[in-house]
């Protein structure tokens, strides 16, 4: 039997960080011994090509119907950021298939829960108006496959799915799970910290748009640059895009704050992580908080907001913090508290990385996908 994975965008040669963690995913399937292909989906006429060792295939919807058609090995479909292309080849496809369909976020939920994102300018809301007929296809979409009875889905967080999924496709699905996306604690692994490492705050995170809430990091290191303590600290910013100058400028003057503009490769994140103990990841909007997850195992403490599926990963006053909405003074009050408590920052760290991996480590996540496409 052939398990057959699905998605928009897969690693290759000349862009090796595209959807990695779909890579990831599909090398411990193989490890396991299941046989996985891979299919992306693409107009463009490419080559068939084998990375790392996975077959990678590149077809339009109407040649992945063709291929499952005539393809009686494939028992299972794994579908990730499910489409209206896939929607098309799934609709068509007439041998009797099983498919789990992962939903990360943007798939699935309505344009107006990032509402934020589209208030910068008048074009950036009309441009997002024009897209309502795409949200509209999207929900039909969803309808239409909860009522197959050869679909199950799997969210990555149970917030996720309560509070986003469910409202915009305005039903629950009849089969789901929820499983979080895997943290590779191998390339992210923990690394003892020292009491100094508390005065050394990182972020890495894209500069595209205000769910990324670097205004809040932003604000949070002028507010800090009040404090006595201040001159001890060392700030590390990563990221890209057009936001980032004018979120950074304000911090250019401070000789303790690094900005390095540019994108970051995932080789270099755990080498990041290792020079630093505390991960100011400000958010308002996230299904997981993937970059939360991988500076946890790493074994920094994460300073983050109480929205979205958040809290069900770091865990208040145990493994992290979490401020409300647009809390900078919250989130200032708890840095101060691990600064001006280096034992308790020491338990954190330990804490964060052991109580991630046990969520969302590679065994264990890996196990209950298996058990999902396996047995179900």
């Amino acid at each position: 039997m052939k398990y057959l994975l699905v998605a928009n965008a897969y690693p290759n040669k000349d862009r090796i960080y595209s959807n990695t963690f779909l890579h990831r995913r599909v090398k411990s399937y193989q490890q396991k011994g299941l046989e996985v292909e891979v299919v992306v989906m693409s107009t463009k006429v490419i080559h068939d090509e084998i990375f790392d060792g996975v077959t990678v295939k590149y077809m339009d919807e109407y040649q992945l119907t063709d291929y499952v058609n005539t393809c009686p090995e494939i028992k299972t479909i794994l579908i990730h950021f499910m489409n209206q292309k896939m929607f098309t080849a799934v609709s068509q496809i007439e041998r009797e298939v099983n498919y789990i369909i992962w939903l990360h976020g943007f798939e699935a939920e309505p344009w107006y829960s990032r509402y934020y994102n589209y208030t910068v300018s008048k074009k950036a809301l009309s441009d997002q108006l024009a897209k309502i007929d795409y949200y509209e296809k999207q929900r039909n979409m969803f309808q239409t496959l909860y009522k197959m009875d050869n679909v199950t889905f799997i969210f990555v967080s149970e917030s996720f799915k309560k509070y986003y999924v469910d409202p915009f496709v305005r039903q629950a699905p009849p089969r789901y799970y929820i499983i979080p996306n895997l943290i590779d604690e191998k390339l992210f692994p923990y690394r003892e910290k020292k009491e100094a490492d508390r005065f050394k705050v990182c972020n890495i995170r894209p500069y595209t748009a205000p769910n990324y809430a670097n205004d809040i990091t932003r604000d949070v290191i002028l507010k800090l640059s009040k404090k006595k303590y201040f001159k001890k600290m060392e700030f590390s910013l990563y990221g890209d895009g057009p936001l980032f100058k004018e979120m950074t400028e304000p911090l250019e003057k401070f000789e303790n704050v690094q900005l390095y503009q540019g994108f970051v490769r995932q080789d270099d994140i755990s080498d990041i992580h290792a020079h630093n103990g505390i991960y100011l990841g400000p958010s308002r909007h996230d299904s997981q908080g993937v970059s939360l997850c991988e500076a946890m195992s790493s074994g920094l403490v994460p300073i983050s907001n109480d929205i979205g599926a958040i809290a069900e990963f770091v865990e208040h006053g145990r493994s992290g913090f979490l401020a409300g909405r647009d809390q900078v003074d919250e989130m200032v009050f708890y840095i101060e508290k691990l600064i001006n408590n280096p034992e308790l920052f020491m338990q954190m760290s330990v804490y964060a990385s052991d109580m991630i991996i046990k969520k969302t480590g590679t065994e264990n996540v890996i196990k209950k996908e298996l058990e999902v496409m396996i047995h179900d």
